[in-house]
């Protein structure tokens, strides 16, 4: 099966208007490239799908409707949209605005965290991309590190991306993959794991956001990295240390992370707004809900319910008075922080021996087990504070749950394998050094 980038190269016209001009990324599905109008010559974003998934309706309504929600969204904060194209061999491309810089993602995976002031002028600037996707009756899905661009490490110019699993909530809370999950554990809000009747709305996003906050803020997030297993640990409103951040993040994340979505707020820039008055100092109108669950926390937390999210080591933030990331040199805190106790996986990624008890996990076979466990390689994997050889390890077992050569015979959270992920999975290991893992990432690439 021959990759999308073997059959478009630089150079590659599609057209006569668009020129390919080199690759941005490949996955699954399709590839993204760089390229250049010719008209006008302005550079553009080019996301194209494989071949091979023309003929997967499926894939192809995710593509289109990726496409059309882009067209109906003109925001600063949303990726701005140009136009749809088909070629003569059927293949579907999606022409945006080319964006330089990096996803959230990259600065968070390295341990960054933003203060207080900076994560509300970063939240504002979403909080309105957000609201603006909600007037026209559509909501993300997945809203996540990884879905959030921040050109030339700007966060006042960040943008939402990847509107692939966007839904329109006018005649159906479903999204194209029908009941099907969408979205990402680690920033999902409980109604996407089936609690409060399983509604999505607009708010959905709103809980995500605030779970994307925590993250940049520098406080651990209940059920990070837990799969399945992270509905227990959002079951209820979360508390935020007052402590760990200012006054008026600390009462925007409480209205964002209200468990039930009927009590968060819509719209949110207001949130935002209202906190950032009187130079951030200001703390927006708290509902009652939030001034009984302030004065209750010391209770709350003393009642060991896991529920109250607590500090964890951190990477220093060194941020402008613009709002840009500056990466300090110190190590990424230890993901060990951010579990929360009581959940499945916790005491896998706690223990002495993480491996045996994940082991345990895989050997329980069901599959909220076998979710823990596999975010729990993940984790694992992605730890420096724990040995090259145990973060291999991890990383190995992890790849082999998708590895198409290995899923037979592997208890495996996912139903049929995923070439793909395997690479990815294999490449990390093989960046720590690990031979079998160079040569298992080879094999798929072919």
């Amino acid at each position: 099966m021959n990759a999308v980038s073997d059959t478009l190269k630089p150079g590659t016209i599609i057209q006569d208007t668009y020129e390919i001009t080199k690759l941005m990324g490949e996955g699954g599905m399709g590839a993204t490239f760089a390229g250049r109008n010719l008209a006008t010559d302005h550079d553009v974003a080019i996301k194209v799908i494989s071949s091979s998934f023309a003929g997967n309706s499926r894939a192809i309504d995710l593509f289109k409707r990726e496409a059309n929600l882009l067209r109906t969204i003109q925001h600063e904060a949303v990726v701005r949209y140009e136009t749809t194209l088909q070629d003569k061999d059927g293949r579907l491309f999606l022409v945006m605005e080319l964006l330089e810089g990096e996803p959230l993602s990259h600065y968070t995976s390295q341990g960054a965290r933003l203060s207080s002031d900076d994560v509300l002028k970063l939240g504002r600037r979403l909080a309105a991309g957000l609201d603006a996707i909600a007037s026209v009756g559509t909501v993300h899905r997945d809203i996540a590190p990884d879905n959030i661009f921040v050109p030339n490490n700007d966060i006042q110019s960040a943008k939402l991306i990847d509107f692939g699993l966007a839904s329109n909530t006018f005649g159906t809370e479903k999204s194209i993959l029908g009941d099907d999950f969408a979205g990402k554990f680690s920033y999902c809000a409980p109604e996407q794991l089936g609690l409060f009747d399983g509604k999505i709305s607009t708010k959905t996003d709103a809980y995500a956001l605030g779970l994307v906050l925590m993250k940049i803020a520098g406080l651990p997030v209940p059920g990070e990295g837990q799969g399945l297993g992270a509905g227990p640990a959002r079951r209820e409103d979360l508390l935020i240390p007052a402590d760990k951040v200012s006054p008026a993040l600390h009462a925007v994340l409480t209205e964002l992370l209200r468990a039930d979505p009927a009590d968060r707020p819509s719209p949110i820039t207001p949130l935002f707004e209202g906190a950032m008055a009187d130079g951030g100092q200001a703390v927006p109108q708290r509902s009652e809900k939030t001034k009984m669950a302030v004065k209750g926390a010391e209770k709350r937390q003393s009642g060991s319910r896991g529920l109250l999210v607590g500090g964890g080591a951190v990477a220093v933030l060194i941020a402008g008075a613009v709002g840009y990331f500056a990466i300090t040199p110190n190590e990424a805190p230890s993901p060990t922080t951010a579990v929360v106790q009581g959940e499945i996986g916790t005491n896998a990624l706690a223990a002495d021996d993480p491996m045996t008890q994940i082991n345990a996990l895989v050997a329980e076979g069901d599959d909220d087990s076998l979710n823990a466990a596999f975010g729990a390689l993940l984790t694992l994997g992605r730890d420096t504070g724990t040995s090259q050889e145990t973060r291999i390890k991890a990383l190995l077992m992890a790849a082999r749950m998708t590895d198409p050569d290995t899923h037979a015979a592997t208890p495996s959270p996912f139903p049929t394998p995923d070439p793909g992920l395997a690479r990815r999975i294999y490449n990390n290991a093989a960046e720590l050094g690990s031979d079998e893992a160079a040569q298992a990432a080879a094999r798929l690439q072919e």
